[in-house]
C-alpha cells in the first residue's frame, strides 16, 4: 500500500526552490527532488511532467504574493510613483531571491520556450494594473497606455540592474500633469 503524503506538491516546491538557490538550476533533477522529499520518482510525476513546471509554479506563487503587496501597499495612493517605487522593489527582490533560476542560461532558455510572448504580457499587465489604478483614480489621460509603457521600461530596466533612484527622475516625467 503506497503512503500517503500530506501536502506533497507543497513539500516537492519548496525542495525544487531550496535545492536551486543552493546549488543553482543546472545542478537539481527531478530524482534530486523527489529523493529531498523522500518521494519516488513517480510521486513527482504526478504532480509535476517536468523539473521547469515545478520551477514555474513556485515563481508564479512566490510573484502573485509580491503583485500582492504591491497592490497593497499602493491601494490608496495618490501619486503612481508610490506602486512604481513598490513594483521596482518587488521585482529586484524576486529576482534576488531566485537567482538560482535567474542565473541560468539553460533555465532561461527553458523559461522563454515554456513561457514565450503571451506570459510576458501577463506579466507586464501585472506590473502595469496597480499604476493605472492610481492613474485612473486620479485623472491622468492615457492611463492604460501609460502604465504598460511604464511595466515594461520596470521590466527591461530592473533587468538590468538600475535602481529605482535611477529610474524615478525618468518615470515621474511621465506622471506630470
Amino acid at each position: 500500500m503506497p503512503k500517503i503524503i500530506d501536502n506533497a506538491r507543497g513539500l516537492l516546491i519548496n525542495e525544487a526552490k531550496k535545492q536551486i538557490n543552493e546549488n543553482g538550476y543546472d545542478n537539481v533533477t527531478i530524482r534530486s527532488i523527489a529523493k529531498g522529499c523522500q518521494m519516488g520518482l513517480g510521486t513527482f510525476y504526478n504532480y509535476f511532467k517536468t523539473k521547469d513546471l515545478v520551477v514555474a509554479t513556485y515563481l508564479l506563487e512566490d510573484w502573485q504574493g509580491r503583485i500582492d503587496r504591491v497592490n497593497e501597499k499602493s491601494e490608496n495612493a495618490n501619486d503612481p510613483m508610490v506602486a512604481v517605487r513598490e513594483l521596482c522593489a518587488e521585482l529586484r527582490e524576486f529576482v534576488a531571491t531566485n537567482q538560482g533560476v535567474f542565473t541560468s542560461e539553460n533555465a532561461m532558455r527553458s523559461f522563454a520556450a515554456l513561457v514565450g510572448t503571451q506570459y510576458h504580457r501577463m506579466f507586464r499587465s501585472q506590473i502595469a494594473e496597480p499604476i493605472k489604478k492610481i492613474c485612473e483614480a486620479n485623472g491622468y489621460e492615457n492611463a492604460e497606455f501609460l502604465s504598460l509603457y511604464v511595466a515594461e521600461s520596470i521590466i527591461v530596466w530592473v533587468s538590468v540592474g538600475k535602481s529605482y533612484q535611477e529610474l524615478e527622475p525618468i518615470i515621474s516625467k511621465l506622471f506630470a500633469k
